[in-house]
């Protein structure tokens, strides 16, 4: 069904399937992610699983122990940096020495054969990839870390999302934050709550 719109036969028409393209810019987000990673904690970061599917990403990499607030908001910036810069992403079938030498990321493992598909933005990330991705980073939109844990000994866990998923977690969170700032009847949540524990203590002396 087509609204809004007049089509005649033979018409050549461009068509992105919403939900493909939401896993799109996910799985390019993981791409940056990698990158991202290896710049904050260093080359030695390798990817150890990952997940992508329309409103969320899941990216296990190999690191020793948990990662601190200022990494973890490190990351995100440079992510959304990236995504911001507008990066073209290019999708190219090489021989495997050649997407070597241009210093192509292979997952650890993994069987490849003599000519594999590379992913790249720019030289912000070149990756083995046969997924689907966006054309620009910038299609991507906002990228939000949920979420780091530990996933086994040696293996960390980063779960995010971007897209539509984004604005989806951005407008959940402030109005939850708008329900606590009711309740707390204060705009200033944490100093309404310090408040509340204050006449709770009050109270308890009372008893």
């Amino acid at each position: 069904k087509v609204a809004n719109s007049t089509l005649t036969q033979g018409e050549t028409v461009d068509a992105v399937v919403v939900n493909r393209y939401e896993i799109a810019k996910h799985h390019s987000a993981t791409h940056l992610l990698q990158s991202a990673l290896k710049m904050v904690l260093g080359e030695t970061v390798s990817q150890a699983g990952s997940l992508n599917d329309s409103s969320r990403l899941r990216f296990d990499f190999t690191y020793p122990k948990a990662m601190t607030t200022e990494q973890i908001e490190e990351v995100e910036d440079l992510v959304n940096t990236m995504i911001a810069r507008g990066i073209a992403g290019n999708v190219e079938e090489l021989p495997i020495e050649e997407a070597k030498n241009k210093g192509a990321i292979a997952m650890f493992g993994e069987k490849y054969g003599d000519v594999v598909r590379v992913v790249s933005f720019s030289d912000v990330s070149v990756e083995f990839c046969g997924g689907t991705h966006v054309r620009n980073s910038a299609d991507i939109g906002s990228f939000y870390i949920v979420k780091e844990s530990g996933v086994s000994a040696g293996v960390r866990r980063i779960e995010a999302v971007c897209g539509a998923a984004a604005i989806k977690y951005t407008k959940d969170i402030i109005s939850k934050m708008n329900e606590i700032q009711a309740e707390v009847k204060n705009n200033d949540v944490i100093a309404g709550i310090k408040k509340l524990k204050e006449q709770i203590k009050d109270l308890k002396k009372e008893v």
